[in-house]
């Protein structure tokens, strides 16, 4: 005789519960009241990197059910309030609970303020007392959500299906409103500091567009005025970042007598005119990286963006290097009174610089 097969286990509760129990969101219940048998208590607890990994997952797990029972709320500021210049670039429907704000909160309730780029901007008291309250009752519902449904999910929803949703969604509305009072709050506070920590790229984001735009009009007057503000602010940002440069001052008038190298190359030396075109080359890289600084975002810690640390150090031994070259030139006629046309413009040096790199790159692979 063959071997009996595994007597399956009966199925209880009424034909609705048993359907449920078959869902994904069944699944959710389940998992929610597993997680929270280890789950750390977040405002006082240390916290290591599984602690938060079980939190994250509870608070997932908690997103998910939110999203079935249709607590739908909007968190557009989750959007709104993210810095403009801030890596990475949000979510556009933003949704769900992340750990991170849990993170930050208990950063804020422990020290006075938060540092970036060795320079401290410190947190409202306000919002430390926020985040104290935010942190206990987080608590508070992780526990209340886990015990409302460990009961039914023993007695198989004994008090209704239907009565049970409209009790655990009563309780994930009131978790969701309590978390958004915290979280708007926190992203209000940390844009504020942002917004400071970015002064300076902002300054050099607004030149760049502002010099663009003169290029486009031919105002020479307004683009030599200009590019001299941005290598002004370029060379402040570069110290700023990289205090262990020389101190040395860039000269006066930068590129429009890098520029002018070009236009006189016949009375400059081969050397010259090599560094001119390497300073000019240098400037055009920057620009570029500026000007998709809105698009392409940036680390708040500045010096952990290595492509820009790069790009600022190579056009700083540029100027340097050209020093010599840039002082021959400013003693002949100036450029805006000699020259009538195909003034050096990034659209016009774009194709240029990009077969420059290409070559760069190719001559890499080759060695």
């Amino acid at each position: 005789m063959g071997k009996k097969g595994k007597k399956k286990s009966k199925e209880t509760g009424t034909p609705d519960v048993q359907k449920f129990k078959k869902t994904r969101e069944f699944w959710l219940l389940k998992e929610c009241v597993t997680i929270q048998e280890s789950l750390p208590f977040v405002a006082m607890d240390v916290l290591d990197d599984l602690a938060f990994m079980k939190v994250a997952r509870f608070l997932n797990m908690v997103g998910l059910l939110a999203e079935h029972l249709q607590v739908n709320t909007k968190k557009d500021y989750r959007f709104n309030y993210h810095h403009k210049y801030l890596a990475p670039t949000p979510q556009f429907f933003p949704f769900g609970y992340d750990v991170d704000v849990i993170r930050q909160a208990r950063l804020v309730q422990e020290k006075p303020g938060i540092t970036y780029n060795d320079q401290e901007y410190q947190f409202a008291e306000s919002l430390r007392t926020l985040s104290e309250k935010f942190l206990k009752e987080i608590d508070s519902y992780m526990t209340k959500i886990a015990s409302e449904i460990e009961p039914r999910l023993k007695d198989d929803f004994a008090t209704g299906l239907k009565r049970f949703k409209v009790d655990l969604k009563e309780d994930l509305e009131i978790f969701d409103q309590m978390w958004i009072k915290y979280e708007q709050e926190y992203v209000k506070a940390r844009h504020e500091i942002l917004t400071q920590v970015f002064q300076q790229v902002d300054r050099l984001v607004t030149l760049e567009m502002m010099l663009t735009q003169a290029e486009e009009r031919l105002d020479v007057e307004a683009k030599q005025a200009l590019e001299n503000e941005l290598v002004r602010e370029i060379e402040k940002f570069t110290r700023y970042l990289c205090p262990d440069l020389p101190h040395e001052d860039f000269p006066e008038d930068v590129i429009p007598l890098a520029e002018a190298c070009i236009f006189y190359e016949s009375k400059c030396t081969e050397e010259w005119l090599h560094l001119a075109k390497y300073l000019i080359k240098d400037y055009l890289e920057l620009r570029i990286y500026i000007s998709k600084i809105p698009e392409e975002r940036l680390k708040p810690q500045l010096k952990e963006n290595q492509q820009l640390m790069r790009i600022l150090r190579s056009f700083h031994e540029s100027v340097l290097a050209s020093r010599v070259a840039l002082d021959f030139v400013s003693r002949l006629p100036r450029l805006i009174h000699a020259k009538t046309s195909n003034w050096m413009t990034k659209k016009l040096l774009e194709p240029d610089l990009r077969y420059i790199q290409k070559t760069a790159h190719l001559a890499l692979e080759s060695t």
